[in-house]
């Protein structure tokens, strides 16, 4: 009788955790516009929870975050960067979360395909593909650069979990 109460408390008790951690994972780690990320990774080939944690990184979710180099919306492109792939892709740039979101994957999906890979795309959505050219040429990369795509990358592990 005694071990069978064990066995459920420590059941319950990992139940808890486990919900536990759901509402928290869930409060640091906003799971909105689920279907604006789903249909942007579909059609632009990205992975729901890169495109999530990209999200993250950039806004913490904020449709009216603005950086200090003036980048903004939710997967903060610059003006400049957003009339090209609106102009690229024949997506209207109307400041809707769906389409800040469909123009930042498809320019992360340009990105990977010119680059070749994640890591070098994701350095160079923030940070610029000239820039990345002078690294991979023998150059050192931004720390806060390095520091963006380990966010993107912790973000999207916690978000595969949840």
């Amino acid at each position: 009788m005694a071990g069978q109460i064990k066995v459920s408390l420590f059941i319950l008790a990992v139940i808890a955790l486990i919900t536990a951690f759901w509402f928290i994972g869930a409060a640091a780690f906003p799971l909105s516009y689920a279907e604006e990320i789903r249909a942007a990774a579909e059609r632009s080939g990205l992975d729901e929870d890169l495109v999530r944690g990209v999200i993250w990184a950039e806004s913490k979710y904020r449709e009216d975050a603005v950086s200090p180099a003036g980048a903004t919306g939710l997967m903060q492109l610059m003006p400049g960067t957003r009339a090209w792939i609106s102009g690229r892709t024949g997506i209207a740039a109307d400041g809707s979360a769906g389409s800040e979101i469909m123009l930042g994957c498809m320019y992360l999906s340009y990105l990977t395909d010119v680059t070749g890979s994640e890591t070098d795309a994701l350095m160079s959505y923030n940070a610029g593909y000239a820039n990345v050219l002078e690294w991979k040429k023998g150059g050192e990369p931004f720390p806060e650069t390095l520091e963006y795509v380990r966010r993107v990358f912790f973000a999207r592990r916690v978000y595969s979990l949840l």
